[in-house]
């Protein structure tokens, strides 16, 4: 059956103008490294083509006024929404042919067209219900994994290594139990979004227990990333047992990238992503992977790249060997990391399917 990419060259409209990380050819500028590389192709990764969301799927998570602010500002073309996050003309189709790619991913695994299916323009996990932030218009995350609650999915798992906590997402489902959240990332008292993102935040009232965050510090490596991520992630889906696994594989945590101060190579994606694979290999997990955050190229398209053709099973000309030797690594892993890990791993014993 494969893998599908969800992917169309309306893509590069969502571009925040010069200046700003977000700019419009990163898609088309990761496909091009996809097909250098040999991903794509008869009997490889199946390109699909995504609608625009429509006004109630938007609003299925956001605010109707939210959704009516962004409307009428993209057609003004000027402003912002935040001041990470400004206005451009057509910002509102721009969001909503972003997060029609994640939800066209969903329905393809829904409807059991394949077992895995990803969307590059998605991962939008800072937008919050009334207003999008951090360069994220809607929150395709927390709005598909609500239409898939609603279609009578009955246990979803969002694992999120993008370098920034995934707070949207967190407070999206911070009250309940059927959605798991597990974010790696920065440590948020070194970067974006500094409010939120720590080891204590677990969850309220039924979602007690069903958030997890791992904070690393600034200029972790490999070694400190795969100890925790091999630590934590096989237990969690083991002992939670999702129906649909959401990973926003974000490779912002790059020792290249510009927006974060991590410092992993793509040996930290290859890893987690063919475990991953191997995890979910038998199982009746489906997979849903959705882009996030990266903005220097190529190394975009090979973050990316390596954890495709992992779910995808297929090989690929990527050197991660030598990606990891220019990145610099320890063979050990920090003691504070450790100390994370200890700190989460009795919250891990004790999760069970209910």
């Amino acid at each position: 059956m494969g893998l599908a990419l969800v992917y169309t060259d309306e893509y590069r409209r969502l571009d925040f103008g010069p200046g700003h990380p977000m700019r419009g050819d990163r898609y088309e500028r990761a496909m091009a490294v996809f097909r250098e590389k040999g991903l794509l192709g008869e009997g490889k990764v199946t390109i699909e083509s995504p609608r625009p969301a429509s006004f109630e799927e938007l609003t299925s998570f956001h605010t109707t006024e939210y959704v009516k602010r962004v409307q009428a500002l993209s057609k003004i073309g000027s402003g912002s929404i935040t001041p990470d996050t400004p206005i451009f003309p057509g910002i509102y189709e721009a969001g909503a042919i972003s997060v029609g790619g994640s939800i066209k991913a969903m329905e393809l695994v829904l409807d059991g067209a394949y077992p895995a299916a990803g969307n590059l323009c998605g991962g939008w996990h800072h937008a919050f219900a009334e207003t999008g932030r951090g360069f994220c218009i809607f929150n395709d995350i927390a709005i598909i994994v609500t239409l898939m609650l609603q279609r009578g999915v009955g246990r979803v798992m969002v694992l999120d290594i993008d370098a920034h906590h995934g707070d949207g997402t967190q407070r999206a489902f911070y009250r309940r139990n059927d959605v798991l959240t597990v974010s790696f990332h920065q440590d948020p008292r070194t970067l974006y979004p500094f409010a939120s993102g720590f080891v204590d935040e677990a969850g309220e009232g039924d979602g007690l227990g069903y958030n997890f965050n791992v904070p690393m510090p600034p200029d972790a490596k490999d070694a400190d990333f795969i100890y925790a991520f091999d630590a934590l992630v096989p237990a969690l889906l083991e002992s939670y047992r999702p129906d649909v696994l959401v990973l926003q594989m974000g490779v912002d945590g790059h020792c290249s990238g510009i927006v974060s101060h991590l410092s992993y190579s793509l040996k930290s994606y290859d890893h987690a992503s063919r475990v991953l694979a191997e995890l979910l290999r038998g199982t009746h997990t489906k997979l849903i992977f959705l882009g996030g955050g990266g903005f220097v190229h190529p190394t975009l398209g090979l973050g990316w790249g390596v954890q495709i053709a992992n779910f995808a099973g297929i090989p690929s000309d990527i050197d991660v060997e030598a990606d990891a030797r220019n990145c610099g690594n320890r063979h050990e892993p920090l003691a504070l990391v450790k100390r994370t890990v200890d700190a989460l791993l009795p919250r891990v014993e004790g999760l069970q399917r209910k």
